[in-house]
């Protein structure tokens, strides 16, 4: 089941033509990560593409997304906050139907089909997934994205450290997925899945394309090819961004390639690169192009050498690794490298694209200039960086999974279309939940009449920014929100400890080696021990004696900022609630760490934070808390979810009676409960609650 149809309107802003939509998704760049975003940085990726987008364009200072990657995505493509959604937090396998993207929600290729788009996504969905979805791997048909070609991860698959099955020494961790010397990678036969097989090859270039390395059981490389050596290879394992599992979905049918053996964004760029051609061949074609890129999500892999900016090698000095492994401690250092080198290959990768398109050209001297007078350009970050990729002066422990400046500030760049004055910088408040409304306005759709009656929308029209130098805000308000899913398992806690902070999470390291590869320590159950050591971080604090120096991930936080004054909502542990912790936080961006350096909004550090100083808020500041505060409750009480409106019209209708009939016995949006099954109780619940929503 889909959402309804909607109808085209004349653009609330800009010219009279439709532009298509050339939209790319960074998995896990936070604005910490490039210069356009972060100009102090120390140590970042070189991009050079989107620093040209942005020299033809507009470099969007002051967006917030959300800090996890599925809430944004969800709100890239309604409009919606993720509590109105249910989508409030990354979804595991673990994660109900009523915590992933309803089928029930208006999707922008929903939106855009009115206008007679076509649209395709590619790379990472995340809005939904096959586990526990009453749709299974057609899961982005049943969210309006019919041509879909990428993965229902969260991310790129676990790095197969034994090369195929290939390695069963304890001793030996290739923690990269191919067998290493020190700092490169070692020359071995590569073979092939069609049997075939070529001898001394780069064993990185062996991956990329398509085979597997050959090594003996101890590790040790094979040089020659023998049927013998090939035979050992199961075909079968995932390996990371190099052999993944692809989801198509197209023409009402759905497959699945187990694994795809070509490095991730590589691929999904070469099929972006297809598909943007066949629809420009097109006479007067409308088409929206989605590019959400897996590569900067742990785990990292090395990027293939042809996919990286000419010189780029791996220091001869640092081992060559990707995650605990034996004889090295920990690996923060070259995660780090990794994400950069990942980062610089994704701009690669979409400068690929805009040169194969005809979106950009190169000059003579290499500049990027872009040539799309009929295409608007979209780059963004989803949520924040991911801890020991996060550059300074963003805050490690407050980035991913935080609603504090490090979890939501984002880069977003847009060019091409009617953009005027490129090559300008945006101060003005943007949400990731604008992006549904920018597109609809670039096909003349009014999302006012492009959702059903009764579902309230977040959005905000954001082509006035492009076509308007001078264009005032949209927005007197920002917000952003995490928040707790419904799952099948327990999570356990992590403590990571940097210097005398010690700082636990039960919510998004959910595995001893996700959370060790992270430099953390698990207390949940082990191989080693099945018991776990601690139920979850209160348990953990106590167990410790209540340290002072412990603090935690929150598992749900909301933030509400004018653009200079900020109030963050926590969801506090029980014992931080008995032990006397106040809810909220208080702070002037205008004067936290480093807002010289970063467009006059700093880092909300612990340190700033005006309701902890223990001093008495002046009247100036006073006001604004209190105005904060009057907003923020607001807020909260408008996004409570309406029990039994499964279809999202605002009503319990005999509309949703039928909607939960259809899903019966299974888990689905319509399992009111969340016990992951549709049944008699989830019925007695709906006509419990028949009638109009909030009467």
């Amino acid at each position: 089941m889909t959402a309804g149809g909607v109808a085209a309107a004349a653009p609330t802003e800009g010219e009279d033509s439709r532009y298509n939509i050339f939209f790319v998704i960074l998995d896990d760049v936070g604005a910490d990560q490039i210069k356009l975003s972060n100009p102090s940085g120390v140590g970042l990726a070189s991009t050079p593409t989107l620093e040209a987008i942005a020299a033809h364009g507009v470099n969007f200072t002051n967006c917030w997304a959300t800090p996890q990657c599925s809430p944004s995505r969800t709100c890239f493509f309604t409009g919606r906050f993720p509590s109105r959604t249910g989508v409030v937090t990354a979804l595991t396998a673990a994660t109900l139907p009523q915590s992933q993207c309803s089928p029930f929600e208006t999707t922008t290729p929903v939106v855009l089909s009115s206008a007679g788009y076509t649209s395709k996504f590619f790379g990472k969905f995340h809005l939904s997934q096959e586990d526990l979805n009453p749709a299974g791997i057609e899961a982005p048909a049943s969210n309006g994205f019919s041509d879909f070609d990428g993965t229902l991860l969260g991310g790129p698959p676990p790095i197969d450290p034994t090369v195929g099955g290939q390695v069963d020494s304890e001793a030996v961790v290739y923690s990269c997925g191919f067998p290493v010397n020190g700092s490169t990678p070692s020359i071995c036969a590569c073979a092939f899945p069609d049997g075939t097989c070529k001898e001394g090859i780069d064993a990185l270039e062996c991956l990329a394309a398509g085979g597997v390395p050959l090594v003996a059981a101890d590790g040790t490389p094979v040089l020659e090819c023998s049927p013998e050596a090939i035979a050992r290879i199961n075909w079968s394992l995932n390996n990371g961004s190099y052999a993944w599992p692809r989801t198509i979905n197209g023409g009402g049918n759905a497959t699945q390639i187990k694994p795809m053996r070509k490095h991730a964004d590589v691929a999904q760029a070469d099929e972006a690169i297809a598909f943007i051609n066949e629809q420009r061949a097109l006479p007067n074609s409308n088409w929206m192009c989605t590019l959400s890129f897996t590569g900067d999500h742990d785990p990292w892999q090395p990027p293939q050498q042809s996919s990286l900016p000419p010189g780029t090698v791996w220091p001869t000095k640092l081992p060559l690794a990707c995650d605990e492994q034996p004889g090295l401690d920990n690996v923060t250092l070259q995660q780090r490298l990794l994400s950069n080198r990942t980062i610089e290959s994704l701009d690669v990768q979409i400068q690929r694209v805009l040169l194969a398109t005809g979106l950009a050209k190169m000059d003579k001297k290499g500049a990027l200039s872009i040539t799309s007078p009929d295409t608007v350009i979209v780059v963004i970050g989803d949520n924040g960086s991911f801890l020991t990729t996060v550059h300074a002066p963003f805050n490690p422990l407050r980035a991913k999974a935080s609603a504090y400046e490090s979890g939501i500030r984002v880069p977003l760049l847009a060019a091409g279309g009617p953009t005027v004055a490129p090559g300008r910088r945006c101060d003005k408040m943007v949400n990731a939940v604008d992006l549904f409304q920018l597109c609809a306005e670039l096909a003349q759709v009014n999302v006012d009449t492009a959702v059903p009656a009764g579902r309230v929308l977040d959005c905000r029209p954001m082509l006035r920014y492009l076509v308007n130098a001078n264009a005032p805000s949209a927005r007197d308000w920002n917000f952003a929100e995490v928040g707790t899913e419904f799952l099948n398992v327990v999570c356990y806690p992590c403590l990571i400890s940097t210097g005398s902070a010690n700082t636990c999470t039960d919510t998004i390291l959910t595995s001893e080696s996700l959370c060790e590869s992270q430099g953390g320590v698990w207390y949940g159950p082990s191989a080693t021990n099945p018991s776990p050591q601690a139920t979850d971080c209160c348990d953990l604090w106590n167990q410790l004696g209540e340290p002072a120096n412990f603090s935690v991930i929150y598992a749900s936080q909301q933030a509400l900022t004018d653009g200079r004054w900020k109030l963050i909502y926590n969801e506090q542990p029980q014992c931080f609630v008995d032990a006397g912790a106040t809810n909220y936080e208080f702070y002037d961006l205008r004067n936290c760490f480093a807002a010289k350096l970063l467009f006059g909004r700093g880092i909300d550090n612990p340190q700033y934070d005006l309701l902890a100083s223990g001093i008495a808020l002046t009247p100036d500041q006073q006001f604004h808390y209190n105005r904060l505060l009057t907003k923020l409750t607001s807020m909260q009480a408008s996004l409570q979810r309406c029990v039994g409106d499964i279809t999202l019209d605002g009503a319990v209708n005999a509309q949703d009676l039928a909607a939960l009939f259809s899903y019966w016995g299974m888990p689905s949006v319509a399992d009111i409960n969340n016990d992951a099954t549709t049944d008699s109780l989830d019925l007695t619940l709906l006509l419990d609650a028949w009638g109009s929503c909030g009467s």
